[in-house]
């Protein structure tokens, strides 16, 4: 009898202790969607205008988040590890157009924080050896590293000749007078959603994380492809204007699945 009452003692507080530490986690599923005036994007239709009146057309459009982080009721920041915390999206690769993120603690969040492009810290040349994301480097002369985004197609200019429109964004320089850089300039920028949502335990919580495109040239700045032509890599008054502009074009909402 005194054995087992000795084994119900030191059993006991191991079970507590071992509950207290059980860790309940869930998932969250982003899928990643794109719009212009609040309509899924069309590809390749020379049938959007931007409020510069500018004509254009969308073929690709491709771009990195990274330092994902959730902020709780309480104001804990939930950092994302997974993959260095970096997922590249592109429309064109159906599998980019999704991300399913484990191991998030169970409980209600107030908030999204990402990094739109790549941080000093995760901007290194050579970074990744393998496609698509590889391909994605940015000109070592010019800052190196990645693009942040590409948004490529086409526009009408004043003259009415169709143009490429390379909108890329990226690592941004400053020149002197005789053209030489004398600094280069991080062009990332953190995007933060104000969203509630729970995490529950052994569930997946599915979320849309939209980009609005005519955001980009309309808020705060408005942005004229006739003034900034076919490719600003080398124009840090674009890429700043864009930099604004693109705090303004992500919202968040919940997906629903059986769609």
């Amino acid at each position: 009898m005194r054995f087992n009452t000795f084994c119900f003692i030191l059993i006991v507080p191991f079970l507590l202790a071992a509950s207290c530490q059980k860790n309940e986690k869930g998932s969250i599923e982003f899928f990643f969607t794109h719009t212009v005036d609040g309509n899924p994007v069309q590809f390749n239709q020379l049938s959007y205008t931007t409020a510069a009146k500018n004509p254009y057309l969308i073929n690709e459009i491709k771009y990195f988040i990274s330092k994902l982080f959730l902020i709780d009721t309480d104001g804990n920041s939930i950092e994302i590890k997974q993959n260095d915390g970096i997922h590249y999206v592109d429309c064109s690769i159906e599998n980019s157009l999704r991300w399913k993120i484990d191991e998030i603690p169970e409980r209600d969040y107030t908030t999204i924080s990402f990094v739109f492009g790549l941080d000093e810290n995760n901007n290194k040349s050579n970074r990744f050896v393998n496609p698509p994301e590889s391909n994605f480097s940015w000109p070592d002369p010019i800052g190196g590293g990645y693009h942040y985004m590409q948004i490529n197609g086409k526009f009408v200019n004043k003259e009415g000749a169709l143009l490429n429109m390379n909108i890329h964004t990226g690592i941004g320089q400053l020149y002197n007078e005789n053209h030489e850089i004398t600094q280069f300039v991080h062009n990332y920028f953190t995007v933060t959603l104000p969203f509630k949502f729970f995490v529950g335990v052994d569930n997946t919580t599915t979320l849309s994380l939209n980009m609005e495109i005519q955001h980009w040239f309309d808020t705060p700045n408005l942005y004229d492809f006739n003034e900034f032509g076919t490719g600003i890599m080398q124009n840090q008054k674009a890429q700043e204007m864009l930099k604004k502009n693109g705090e303004n074009v992500f919202d968040v909402q919940f997906r629903i699945t059986n769609q």
